[in-house]
């Protein structure tokens, strides 16, 4: 059993969120930061499906990643699905952490530990702390880069470029979606930019650069380690005090069929 204010110390100073962007919403937003958690449960999106998980599994915690008050919200009530989701949440006990951006962006942050997955080596941020310039070993193509990528996300495939066999010498890494700065990233030197949710245009562009190849997954894919990155480092810091439980309610809203 910890302290919730122990755990939040303890998230806050993991992840600052001194590195969380102007736009974003951290910290606990719903429920109340006094009292004690045996069980956390951790998700990428918290929704009405991982509560109902939450409220079976007897967590009075969860930490997600995105955030479930984002921009202006008027009221909550029942009325809604998300709505839905703080009332029940509340109703039972449940407080919902959310750390996005800034466990994003900060030393050590979702974006290194997506870097390091695919055995890349972050040299700096591409802009405003956000995403990483990174160095591969030394020979990798671009072909082995995507079956990294595969592999270590688990997914099926993934959008890119069709020059497969071109050596890789410099990687931009955005988890999440990162597009809109690709332009940054060949600045910086990168000749190949790896995110998720490559848009229509965004991705025309990219190829028409000939400088620049690009690997794309879907937004969840590209995130949805944060959980594991999440486990380690409450079972590092809380050991068997908290049991941190990975979400399997918790999943992308978009399939392939």
């Amino acid at each position: 059993m910890v302290k919730l204010s122990e755990i939040i110390e303890f998230m806050e100073r993991r992840f600052p969120l001194s590195y969380a962007m102007d736009f974003d919403n951290v910290g606990l937003l719903a429920g109340r930061a006094e009292g004690e958690a045996a069980k956390a449960l951790l998700c990428l999106n918290c929704d009405k499906f991982v509560v109902d998980e939450a409220v079976r599994e007897g967590a009075s915690l969860i930490i997600s990643h995105h955030p479930v008050i984002f921009g202006g919200i008027k009221s909550v009530t029942d009325k809604d699905a998300n709505g839905e989701m703080l009332v029940k949440a509340i109703e039972n006990g449940i407080s919902i952490y959310c750390a996005h951006t800034n466990l994003d962006n900060c030393p050590g942050g979702l974006t290194e530990y997506l870097c390091s997955r695919l055995a890349l080596t972050p040299l700096e941020p591409i802009e405003d702390g956000a995403g990483r310039i990174c160095a591969p070993r030394e020979g990798l193509r671009l072909l082995e880069l995507c079956a990294r990528i595969k592999s270590e996300l688990g997914v099926a495939s993934v959008c890119t470029t069709a020059r497969m066999n071109r050596p890789v010498k410099r990687v931009a890494v955005v988890n999440g979606s990162g597009g809109d700065m690709w332009r940054a990233a060949r600045e910086k030197g990168a000749d190949v930019f790896v995110t998720g949710d490559v848009k229509h245009h965004a991705a025309r562009d990219m190829y028409l650069d000939d400088g620049l190849e690009f690997i794309s997954v879907s937004h969840y894919d590209s995130e949805k380690i944060v959980t594991e990155l999440l486990f380690d480092a409450l079972k590092e810091a809380f050991g068997q005090r908290l049991e941190a439980v990975i979400s399997k309610a918790d999943c992308d809203a978009l399939i392939e069929v």
